[in-house]
Order: C-alpha cells, then structure tokens, then sequence
C-alpha cells in the first residue's frame, strides 16, 4: 500500500505536468494553422473574385512568438510557486531529502524571471533610442 500511495504521489505530478506542458504547445500550433487557413481563404476568394491579393504580411507568425517580458513574467511568478508548493508538499508528505526536487521548478521559474528583467530593459532601450 505505501509503495502504491509513493508512485501515485510521484507518477501523478509527471503525468499532470507533462499534460500542462503539452496543452500550450497545442493551443498555439492550433491557433497559428486557424491564422494561416483564414489567411489562405481571404487570397483564394480574392483570386476567384479577379481583386488583386491582399497583402500577406510577413511577420504574421512572428508577432505570436514574439519573446514577451510579461507572458515570461507570469510563467516566472507561476512557476516559482509551484516549486515551492512541490517543495513544502514533498518535504511534508514524503522526504526531506526528495523535497528538493520541487526547488528545480523554482530555479526554472527565477531564470524566467530574469529573462523578463533583461526583455524589459531591451524594449525599453529600443523604444528610448
């Protein structure tokens, strides 16, 4: 029974974060291909129709996955807590030892705030100069 209750309590954060890591990358991938179909669609009728073709523009993938600092802040502040919410849960339920695992999400999460730190500072340096 404890050995059950030990993989339940390990396997479930991997599969559930594994499924939330995939969800994103999902989403994006389904919203990018409904950009470019529409895209698509608005030529073909204008080619039917004889008009000339509207202007495709060039960064119309670009603008999405443009780095943003505050999609990276909040990923950042997200996973900080998390980290640390894995760390007291392990260290509460399980092991002291095992609890350090939840501080790998917390490192995760403060480099992502740092790269938000840095993509402020560029834009704010391109928007003065």
């Amino acid at each position: 029974m404890e050995d059950t209750m030990f993989w339940l309590a390990v396997m479930s954060p991997v599969v559930f974060g594994v499924s939330a890591a995939m969800l994103p990358v999902y989403l994006s991938h389904r919203r990018k291909d409904a950009l470019l179909k529409h895209a698509h669609t608005e030529r073909m009728a204008a080619l039917e129709k004889g008009l000339p073709l509207p202007d495709m523009p060039a960064t119309l993938l670009d603008e999405i996955d443009a780095p943003s600092a505050v999609r990276s802040m909040r990923s950042g502040i997200a996973q900080s807590l998390v980290g640390f919410v894995l760390f007291f849960a392990i260290r509460q339920f399980l092991d002291e030892d095992m609890a350090l695992f939840g501080l790998i999400p917390v490192a995760v999460g403060i480099a992502n705030l740092v790269y938000a730190t840095v993509l402020w500072r560029r834009e704010r340096t391109q928007q003065l100069g």
